[in-house]
């Protein structure tokens, strides 16, 4: 699951949204200074993402991509899951995408002290084009998986995974009808059993 998905998974408050993709972002970060919920949103989501990762249906799902792309499988399906959540986020959504996304951006500025460097880099680019937003534009998905591609620095071949979530595109969009809502379950669950609140 990439940014949308994890910003929507996080429990409804600033500090959270900001933890949920920290995980992304986290060399650099020294979590100690991080606040309570930021921190805890941060190690949820590395739990999220090895809970997806071990899903049956995501397991399978790698196996569509040929060898050479096989290793970048991950986040190749993670960027089309959020292209599906945005296009599905009247259904899927827990809150208007604006309230979400603007919860995120908010956090850029309101914690840029404690950004790790990329994130301090990419964050205000992120806001300024609403790249939350805009996922559930078809074009963007290979815009974003240039901007990773970049950011690794090196050739991966990585926009060349969209011909196969091209030719995918039905089952993946049934894997995410099918994972988003497992996910907030799973997440309510884990937080009824770490004691956190309930939303609303």
């Amino acid at each position: 699951m990439n940014y949308l998905a994890h910003a929507a998974l996080a429990e409804p408050s600033d500090e959270a949204r900001l933890g949920a993709i920290l995980g992304d972002f986290a060399r650099g970060l020294d979590e100690a200074k991080l606040p309570e919920d930021t921190r805890y949103a941060l190690l949820e989501h590395r739990a999220l993402d090895r809970w997806f990762d071990a899903r049956e249906d995501v397991r399978a799902a790698r196996a569509w991509f040929p060898p050479e792309l096989r290793r970048f499988a991950g986040i190749l399906i993670d960027v089309f899951v959020d292209h599906v959540l945005a296009r599905e986020w009247r259904t899927l959504g827990p809150a208007p995408l604006t309230d979400v996304s603007g919860s995120l951006y908010r956090s850029f500025e309101t914690y840029a002290h404690l950004l790790p460097p990329r994130l301090a880099e990419v964050g205000p680019r992120m806001a300024s084009q609403d790249w939350l937003g805009g996922y559930g534009d078809r074009d963007n998905i290979g815009r974003a998986l240039a901007g990773i591609e970049r950011r690794m620095r090196r050739d991966t071949g990585l926009t060349a995974g969209i011909a196969v979530l091209d030719s995918h595109a039905e089952p993946l969009h049934e894997l995410t009808l099918r994972a988003v809502p497992e996910a907030f379950d799973w997440a309510s669950t884990r937080r009824a059993l770490d004691g956190r609140a309930p939303a609303g």
